[in-house]
């Protein structure tokens, strides 16, 4: 009789052990695609609105995955004269704030989205991150 129950709990066990194992033609999990970054390349220059300043701004787009990284590229100059024509039209108070730089970086990404979207797609653009800012 112990063998019995034995054998009946082997099963049981088994069984279950089974049930949660994951089929062997299940698909495995793809990784995340990686996080690039593409240098728009020269830095912009623009003459700020109203006064005799200049700003020099440095700007990578993030784009995830690197098929999306070799699409985006023909499309740098689109970004950059969209870059340059919103830099250019900012008055110089604007873009001393911090809090008002991150407004700015927000309609920039909103604006190169509609300006990349209008040519390809804005598709894995994640975000615009300026690294260097000086106005003079």
């Amino acid at each position: 009789m112990n063998q019995i129950s034995s054998l009946n709990t082997t099963s049981w066990l088994l069984a279950l052990l089974l049930a949660m194992a994951p089929p062997l033609w299940a698909e495995e999990e793809k990784p995340a695609p990686s996080i690039e970054y593409l240098p728009l390349g020269s830095k912009l220059i623009v003459n700020l609105a109203g006064h005799h300043r200049y700003l020099r701004a440095d700007a990578q787009l993030m784009v995830t995955g690197k098929e999306n990284l070799e699409r985006l590229q023909p499309y740098l100059p689109v970004v950059r004269h969209t870059l340059i024509t919103l830099l250019s039209n900012l008055p110089p108070e604007q873009v001393v704030d911090v809090e008002q730089r991150e407004k700015f970086r927000q309609e920039a990404l909103a604006k190169v989205r509609a300006a990349l979207d209008q040519y390809s797609s804005s598709e894995g653009l994640n975000d615009i991150l300026f690294t260097e800012f000086l106005v003079q």
